[in-house]
């Protein structure tokens, strides 16, 4: 929105009935020229018709990405190649963007939902997981006769992942036409965070809708996906790499604090404008334009599953994004969601909350 529009948005908003005449003289411009700026103001979403109807949706965040089952087996003896190993087994609703979307309203904030499931048994589930939560999924896709996305990982003895197959063939689904159709909540969106996985010409899409009006925040996920998603780096507001996948983004090699700052700095060079490196038990790096953060908390000792922590690591940095909160009590949040996850046994911790991560902080600021 330029300056002039949002003179005649809060003009409007005062009196929605006021003449496009009126609007000209009150800014001393023409008429055509205020026709100008309310067709726009209405292309982008905050003008709904010609009675000037304000868009009075409060401040969310959208999530365009994947939504899938989630199953877990942990195996009750030491892992053999060949071998049917007893287990216990767990399943639940995830999907990166779907954990970082449940993490992010679990804290207290708005977000839609922009996803592709199956109409079969685990389609229902995402259903109402997403009810459950809260979460807007009506500007989602319900694709008929496909089954709906899973992830099935094997974990080892130290609740890490041993491997892991997934099926997300349903999230083509999500086309660039599909995207465009969307442009109206993507314009009125405080921010938008979208899954690497998603098909090249999508994220071109989503690029081209948000341009010059909403930020996009992404997380690489994975090596491929960051080598995918290089030559977006100048078109994102943040990314959330780990060590590895910054050297893929950066295309050099990462392997010293030395490294990880040039590598930071190569990519805002190109227009990146903030980015935050995970660095797992050493914590994290974030740079801007203006802070260069190490930050990390104490070692967890109670680990259960570190699935799940980049995802409430990512969640909470958006809420301290759309609530605007300093920098450093963004990264606090971040990594006090990560610790949160991980003393969860599923990818989500059911308690997450802005109270659970204050206690969390305040149990490794008083050490």
């Amino acid at each position: 929105m330029t300056n002039k529009e949002k003179e005649i948005l809060e003009i409007i908003k005062a009196d929605p009935t006021i003449e496009q005449s009126q609007i000209a003289e009150m800014l001393n411009i023409s008429r055509s020229t205020v026709a100008v700026h309310i067709s726009s103001l209405m292309k982008q979403g905050y003008l709904l018709g010609k009675g000037y109807i304000v868009s009075d949706e409060e401040d969310y965040i959208v999530g365009i990405g994947a939504s899938n089952v989630d199953v877990y087996g942990k195996s009750q003896i030491p892992l053999r190649k060949h071998y049917d190993h007893p287990a216990d087994i767990v399943s639940s609703v995830g999907g990166v963007m779907h954990n970082i979307i449940t993490n992010f309203t679990m804290l207290g904030a708005n977000a839609k939902m922009i996803t592709a499931y199956g109409d079969d048994l685990y389609g229902k589930m995402i259903e109402e997981d997403y009810k459950k939560n809260g979460i807007d999924l009506s500007d989602s896709i319900r694709v008929k006769g496909s089954p709906s996305g899973i992830f099935i990982q094997l974990q080892d003895d130290d609740n890490d992942m041993y491997m892991a197959v997934c099926d997300m063939s349903v999230l083509q689904a999500i086309s660039p036409d599909f995207i465009y159709s969307k442009k109206r909540e993507l314009a009125n969106a405080k921010l938008v965070v979208i899954d690497p996985s998603l098909a090249d010409e999508t994220i071109e899409a989503i690029i081209d809708v948000c341009k010059d009006r909403t930020p996009i925040y992404i997380d690489p996920i994975s090596d491929n996906f960051a080598r995918k998603i290089r030559p977006y780096v100048k078109d994102f507001e943040f990314i959330k790499p780990n060590r590895s996948e910054l050297g893929q983004l950066a295309d050099m090699k990462v392997e010293n604090k030395e490294d990880i700052e040039k590598a930071c700095e190569k990519l805002l060079k190109q227009g990146l404008k903030k980015i935050l490196i995970s660095m797992s038990k050493d914590g994290i790096f974030y740079m801007d334009e203006e802070n260069r953060i190490y930050s990390s908390f104490k070692e967890e000792k109670h680990m259960v599953n570190a699935s799940g922590a980049g995802d409430a690591l990512m969640a909470a940095f958006l809420y301290g994004e759309v609530k605007g909160l300093e920098i450093s009590k963004t990264i606090d949040l971040g990594l006090s969601a990560g610790i949160a996850a991980i003393r969860s046994c599923s990818a989500i911790n059911e308690n997450m909350s802005i109270g659970l991560l204050q206690q969390i902080i305040k149990e490794n600021k008083e050490l």
